[in-house]
């Protein structure tokens, strides 16, 4: 049954599967009375390496992305594509949280839009399903083969698992159906919790702030601290512990550092 607001019906893949997640591609479709009247796609070039766990998800590697564009770029356009269009994905908390992160790095606005979620709606509306993985939806639904894990074809699978929960529902308002979803999701929503900072810590703040490098005195539960120079890019709290997301000056690569074992923030010299 055709909602009666256009929707963008959105998936996300990621290049890691644990962790603060790190966009690796998107993909969506616009949907307006029942119909694909657009889409958006993109691979993403993200700051860390690809995690050989999560290519084996989605079959994505280091090589494939070696052309595509910066998170930064990649999100400025999917934003400014979405506009303020109400959002769907199947398990929206995840691809909330993925877009939540990628906003505080970047300091890019994305969509503020609510999300209908068709894990949530999948369970109310079509509980025979053996499960309510997307996958097996498709299945169980008797919809076309095709790719799966990549996130285009999963948007798509996903509209059409939206279609088939509001032709049960009978209903065409997709306010009604964000009824069933439970608590709004939302990109703000999401955002990652604020870092809980000790007082020799408070340095780290001000120098994601203004992009200063710095040395963390790091370790030294066995040993003394080792020093780190690093630059500073991401502060933030999740699952009751807070880390630091920095550039590592020696290597290059974005890593992460729980900020417990940060003995001591030193300052560079300007």
């Amino acid at each position: 049954m055709p909602l009666d607001r256009p929707i963008v019906v959105v998936d996300t893949e990621t290049a890691n599967l644990s962790g603060a997640p790190h966009l690796l591609e998107i993909g969506a479709v616009r949907v307006v009375s029942g119909e694909v009247v657009d889409s958006f796609e993109t691979l993403v070039a993200p700051a860390i390496e690809v995690e050989p766990e999560a290519t084996e998800i989605h079959g994505i590697t280091n090589e494939d992305i070696r052309s595509a564009p910066l998170t930064h770029s990649a999100i400025e356009r999917f934003a400014s594509w979405a506009g303020d269009d109400w959002l769907c994905a199947h398990n929206a908390g995840f691809d909330a949280r993925v877009f939540g992160f990628e906003q505080a790095r970047s300091q890019v606005a994305l969509p503020a839009s609510p999300f209908l979620c068709t894990l949530k709606l999948a369970r109310k509306f079509i509980p025979e399903s053996p499960d309510h993985k997307l996958e097996t939806l498709c299945q169980h639904l008797d919809l076309e083969d095709g790719t799966h894990h990549r996130a285009l074809a999963d948007a798509v699978w996903c509209w059409q698992v939206l279609e088939e929960c509001a032709d049960r529902a009978e209903t065409e308002s997709a306010a009604e159906l964000l009824t069933h979803c439970g608590t709004p999701v939302t990109v703000p929503g999401f955002l990652p919790g604020p870092a809980r900072m000790k007082p020799r810590l408070r340095p780290l703040t001000e120098a994601v702030r203004n992009g200063d490098e710095v040395t963390l005195l790091y370790g030294g539960s066995s040993g003394a601290p080792a020093p780190l120079q690093v630059l500073p890019r991401l502060l933030y709290e999740r699952h009751k512990k807070s880390y630091l997301e920095a550039e590592c000056i020696r290597t290059g690569m974005l890593k992460t550092y729980l900020l417990d074992r940060i003995q001591k923030v030193v300052e560079q010299p300007v």
